[in-house]
């Protein structure tokens, strides 16, 4: 379980240990037909259960939707100044990809608040480096952007079609090998992780699992039926699992130093795909 930052203004103040932060792209459905429209939301929250996001929409970098080779641009729908819902039109048959990513926040912490971030996220590098540093007690100064993706297939999948595999640009990407549409339940799925697009290894990568229906609970339950599996990608960026039916998130946080602000010491990039499988 990770931890719920309490964020005020552009000063981050404390953050309430033991509490997850998930962020990502939650479309109303992972399967449409062609001319369907689907409602895309911004969440954020706990085991892969949370609440929309009200961050502003003048802190987008990107907001867009893949498909057969064209991109667009999905920002013009948000009209209510915040992230808030994107109703997408899914015109054509094949796999569809959005990606979302956001500019820099501010956040800060005492040393054994970040020390517990930093474990949970297996950021060992990190705990090293302050060490090294003589910054193990002291209170952490972050800078934080989230590089986000989800997949929604439409009508029979297009072998052709490698939408799936697309590196849009982001600092902090999670990319399939196959396409999860073509992989059956149970069996073997490779992601690639890549940071400004050079191969991360030994980076822990959370496969997150929930049913694909079931009641609406609270923000913060956890729902019936979730799983998450940890692994750590290899020397070539990559990491294993076995496909689950449901609705499926990877998610990872990467975190390096940084001299480009003089109000942090650390940047970190949160990052997740979402699918579904039947």
């Amino acid at each position: 379980m990770r931890k719920t930052y309490l964020i005020t203004g552009l000063c981050v103040l404390v953050a309430i240990l033991a509490q997850a932060h998930e962020f990502w792209l939650q479309p109303g459905t992972f399967f449409v037909e062609p001319g369907q429209v689907v409602a895309i939301e911004v969440l954020v929250g706990e085991h892969f259960n949370g609440e929309r996001s009200e961050g502003k929409k003048n802190r987008l970098v990107q907001y867009a939707h893949w498909s057969n080779g064209q991109k667009t641009d999905l920002s013009p729908d948000l009209t209510e100044g915040h992230y808030g819902v994107v109703p997408l039109k899914i015109a054509s048959s094949g796999t569809h990809l959005v990606a979302f990513a956001n500019t820099n926040k501010q956040l800060s912490m005492r040393a054994d608040s970040f020390l517990l971030y930093l474990q949970e996220d297996g950021l060992d590098h990190i705990i090293r480096l302050r060490q090294d540093r003589g910054q193990a007690q002291t209170r952490s100064r972050e800078l934080y952007r989230r590089c986000v993706k989800t997949l929604i297939q439409s009508g029979a999948v297009i072998t052709s079609d490698q939408t799936y595999g697309l590196d849009t640009g982001m600092p902090l990407e999670i990319i399939p090998v196959q396409n999860p549409y073509t992989v059956k339940a149970g069996k073997p799925i490779d992601f690639r992780v890549l940071f400004n697009h050079k191969p991360l290894a030994n980076a822990l990568v959370r496969y997150w699992n929930r049913p694909a229906d079931g009641p609406k609970i609270a923000p913060d339950a956890k729902p019936a039926g979730l799983s998450e599996e940890q692994l750590r990608t290899d020397a070539n960026g990559r990491v294993h699992f076995q496909l689950k039916k449901g609705q499926n998130m990877i998610s990872l946080v990467h975190m390096i130093p940084t001299t480009a602000s003089a109000e942090a010491d650390w940047q970190s990039f949160w990052g997740s795909l979402t699918f579904g499988c039947r």
